[in-house]
């Protein structure tokens, strides 16, 4: 089983590094197709008679090419701007000494290496500003190269600025692209630590408000029935053991090597709501409930939805009216799914205007991304009242 699992964590790795492998190989077989490129067009427009400074011009070009396409290869392996930077920089200053040179000219790989770093650079850029500054430096390099390399011919100064102006447009591109990645990327970091925020609540929130409310009726039974002790130490080592199982869960998701594929949260739905009610009000003294007989399944979601509603609703009776009458109704009404939990024996406390717990905000929360609705408020003088509706369509 353990291999299994290990080997359900590889598979998803081999397809990125086997197209981590394609894309080196590409580029490794593009510069050699380019090296050759600007071999032959050396071969055929060097002069009949070779002078020194036609050999020195030759070299230079093959060196300035040689580390363009290296910084190029190597752009992800090293800090952005200083490829960019340095490749700027070697292209620059051949061009300026080309001009006392003169044979050193502009070959296809430092072109085309050139053209990967603009991209590469605007497309990396954190900021606008250091966006606009690598397309201006870019400007500068490609307007050198053809004005002191290429004595200024109005055609190759078009065709650069055209160029140019492709780069640009293709790292703008793909920093739009990546900003949007980045921003669903965070979307979803910021949508599961709030999903563990709402978990943690509710683990921490159920678990130990019972535990609180099993001491309180150990002490109250230790002065009257002494028997009944035993009972409630099981129950409170009950709802400890779960607490503690849920929490070393989430921190366990939390850590890096958590395994990824194991899901947050446990899954609940409406079958296992008796077994919540049971927890809550083991011999049904207090509490009554009313869980429509409903075989179909329901959508994704909503059955947990509607379990955890549920038992914030009683966490909450726990606190606030642990002597009251609950009420829970599940029940399938005009295509929806709708849950009742009321109480009485709610205790008279001061009310802070606009003060909401944070277990109201996250079932607000579940209830609203479902495309339901929940009301939750006084209903009378000592009663509480929890209604939610949850659309319901029928999975075929």
């Amino acid at each position: 089983m353990a291999s299994d699992i290990e080997g359900e964590h590889r598979r998803p790795r081999l397809p990125s590094t086997l197209t981590a492998a394609a894309s080196k190989t590409a580029e490794l077989l593009v510069l050699a197709l380019l090296l050759m490129v600007d071999f032959e067009l050396g071969v055929r427009f060097l002069p009949a008679e070779l002078a020194a400074t036609d050999i020195a011009g030759a070299l230079a070009t093959a060196l300035v090419a040689t580390v363009a396409a290296v910084l190029a290869l190597a752009r992800r392996r090293m800090p952005a701007r200083v490829a960019v930077a340095t490749a700027f920089a070697v292209s620059l200053l051949a061009s300026v000494v080309s001009v006392s040179g003169g044979s050193l000219t502009l070959s296809v790989t430092e072109t085309a290496a050139l053209l990967v770093l603009t991209v590469f650079g605007v497309r990396g850029e954190s900021s606008a500003r250091g966006a606009v500054l690598v397309g201006a430096a870019a400007l500068v390099v490609s307007l050198a190269a053809v004005l002191l390399r290429l004595d200024g011919d109005a055609t190759a100064v078009l065709l650069a600025l055209l160029v140019w102006g492709c780069m640009i447009a293709g790292g703008v591109a793909g920093r739009h692209v990546r900003m949007r990645r980045e921003h669903e990327a965070e979307t979803h970091r910021r949508s599961e630590r709030m999903e563990l925020a709402r978990e943690l609540h509710d683990v921490v929130a159920h678990q130990v408000s019972g535990i609180v409310v099993q001491a309180q009726a150990a002490i109250a039974v230790d002065r009257t029935d002494p028997e009944q002790l035993a009972e409630a130490f099981s129950a409170i080592e009950s709802a400890g053991t779960e607490a503690l199982s849920g929490m070393r869960r989430m921190v366990g998701a939390i850590r890096d090597e958590s395994d990824r594929d194991d899901p947050l949260i446990v899954p609940y739905g409406l079958a296992d709501v008796p077994a919540l009610i049971d927890r809550f009000d083991p011999e049904r003294k207090h509490t009554t409930l009313d869980l429509q007989d409903n075989r179909s399944p329901v959508p994704p979601g909503v059955g947990e939805t509607a379990y955890r509603v549920v038992r914030e609703a009683l966490t909450n009776v726990r606190r606030h009216a642990p002597e009251g009458t609950t009420r829970v109704s599940v029940r399938e009404v005009d295509g929806e799914l709708a849950l009742d939990i009321s109480n009485d024996g709610v205790r008279a406390r001061p009310v802070e205007p606009d003060s909401k717990g944070f277990g109201l905000m996250g079932m607000a929360e579940r209830v609203t991304t479902l495309g339901g609705t929940m009301r939750a408020g006084a209903h009378g003088s000592d009663c509480w009242r929890v209604q939610v509706t949850l659309p319901l369509e029928r999975v075929r």
